[in-house]
């Protein structure tokens, strides 16, 4: 490996970092889109890279991680930047659903954030970003938490500058706040418990002296502490009470970015804490009670999730609740700790915040467009914007699992690992599941395709920017739907990577 490509993974954290710094400086007027734009797309860049360059070594010498020691000072004594397939195909992930959606999101920002304010917009939005990079690279777990706030903190700045089209985005960003603080806490005292057991904070280094050490109250309590933590973050049933007022009142631009992101690194910190840090008797890194504890709730996420997305009044409250049930699918896979069921879980990470991305910027388009994103107002949408209006339905597809689109892949393989273990129950949820998002999505059908048309005027045109990122993201599902073999080949590996518990 030369010198160029062992710097690659502090550039990840660095460009973004430097972007967020710079925008409220240079960021007035046009300026900070652009800063925003050139930064996601050189962080997208250069993870892409390392995802290429990792994946092609890891068939070679399996596994395979590049390590980045800041300061110079080795682990386990220095902080550590690490990041193996896994973490460099999740970092592709963050960085390019940020680069699509800066790149849609220009007028939206226009209209929806004062002007005073937007390069302060742009340097929270890129803030975030740097928060959400760094935790998945990050080989420290207490610069898991200090990056967790770093995202989080910016987040709730982001949720909050949505008061200009929802006065009740201030309420979401308070309850946001408040239980992602508490979450927060109990990761920060699961780092503590386990500093306290091992005296380091590398999480390579806690992994192999936990291997050598008797599983005590100690250990178990550290990962109670931490298994509450990131179900909060990940917005886990029934700890999912915050995320559909942030989805839905946020800035549609910050909408689109948080389901497509924030959700997803919250359950990579579960699978890197569970299953590469964690060392339990026989090998088991989750306890038959825990599984059962998170197989209820994962179960319990689907169905009611998939149950309120159906009688939602607004198209972005259906698409935030339809998030939760997408949560216990992923989530679900993750805790069986079958290889096919976490490959899904990985699969569906990806192609969940590919579909639920494209479809929250279609809502943004509608806010755009319309002003509003309530069903009763969208009646013979179909006929008046029938481009997004099919954008949406291919991504009610996707989302229902139909052969062809990418959630039919990620889903055979949950429903392969979940019955290859032994749990045909869940296996069956995840198929009513998928029944139940047929109907909200035949919702959204019989509105806008048999109902009459409304005669308000559509308000601004479509500039070709703002669809451009809902046809490259829709159109990336169906695509990986059809020819999913490179992406299953680098799940798959991933998850071999993950289950094998080196970090």
């Amino acid at each position: 490996m030369n010198s160029e490509t062992s710097m690659l993974p502090v550039l990840i954290v660095l460009i973004p970092l430097v972007g967020g710094v710079l925008a409220p400086i240079i960021g007035r007027g046009i300026f900070g889109w652009l800063l925003a734009l050139v930064t996601t797309g050189a962080a997208t860049f250069v993870s892409g890279t390392l995802l290429l360059f990792i994946h092609a070594q890891n068939t070679l010498t399996p596994p395979f991680a590049i390590s980045y020691p800041l300061g110079g000072w080795p682990a386990p004594h220095g902080i550590e930047l690490k990041i193996d397939l896994l973490s460099a195909l999740l970092a592709t992930l963050v960085s390019g659903m940020g680069f699509m959606v800066t790149l849609f999101s220009r007028q939206g920002v226009d209209d929806e954030i004062p002007a005073d304010r937007r390069r302060f917009f742009w340097s929270l939005w890129l803030l975030a970003i740097t928060g959400l990079l760094g935790i998945l690279i990050t080989g420290d777990a207490f610069n898991v938490y200090v990056l967790l706030e770093i995202s989080s903190l910016t987040i709730y700045g982001l949720i909050a500058m949505g008061r200009q089209r929802n006065r009740q985005a201030l309420t979401a960003a308070l309850n946001y706040l408040v239980l992602g603080s508490v979450g927060a806490s109990f990761i920060l005292i699961a780092i503590g418990l386990l500093y306290a057991k091992t005296g380091t904070l590398n999480m390579a280094d806690i992994h192999a002296k936990l291997l050598l050490a008797p599983v005590d109250a100690t250990v178990l309590t550290a990962r109670a502490f931490l298994l509450a933590g990131v179900a909060l973050k990940m917005a886990l049933f029934p700890l999912h009470l915050w995320m559909p007022a942030a989805y839905s009142t946020a800035p549609s631009a910050v909408a689109a970015l948080l389901a497509a992101t924030a959700t997803k690194v919250g359950i990579y910190m579960g699978m890197r804490f569970i299953f590469s840090v964690f060392a339990m008797s026989g090998g088991a890194a989750l306890s038959e009670a825990n599984i059962l504890i998170i197989g209820i709730c994962c179960g319990a996420a689907i169905i009611f999730g998939s149950l309120s997305a159906a009688r939602q009044p607004s198209l972005s409250l259906l698409l935030a609740y339809s998030s939760v049930a997408q949560i216990g699918y992923i989530v679900v896979g993750m805790t069986v700790g079958h290889i096919d069921a976490m490959t899904g879980s990985i699969l569906h990470m990806v192609f969940h915040a590919l579909i639920k991305g494209g479809l929250f910027l279609c809502a943004g388009i509608l806010i755009y467009r319309l002003g509003t994103t309530r069903l009763e107002d969208l009646a013979g949408l179909g006929q008046r914007m029938p481009w997004v209006s099919g954008a949406i339905v291919v991504g009610g597809l996707g989302m229902i699992g139909i052969p062809g689109t990418a959630g039919f892949v990620s889903k055979f393989y949950l429903l392969k690992g979940l019955i290859l273990s032994g749990h045909p129950v869940l296996a069956g949820l995840v198929l009513i599941g998928s029944v139940l998002a047929a109907i909200y999505t035949w919702r959204f059908v019989e509105i806008a395709y048999l109902r009459p048309a409304e005669d308000t005027p559509l308000r601004n045109g479509l500039p070709f920017e703002k669809f451009l990122p809902v046809l490259l993201l829709l159109g990336a599902s169906i695509y990986l739907g059809l020819q999913p073999g490179a992406i299953i080949d680098v799940a798959h590996d991933a998850a071999q990577q993950l289950l094998g518990g080196s970090p």
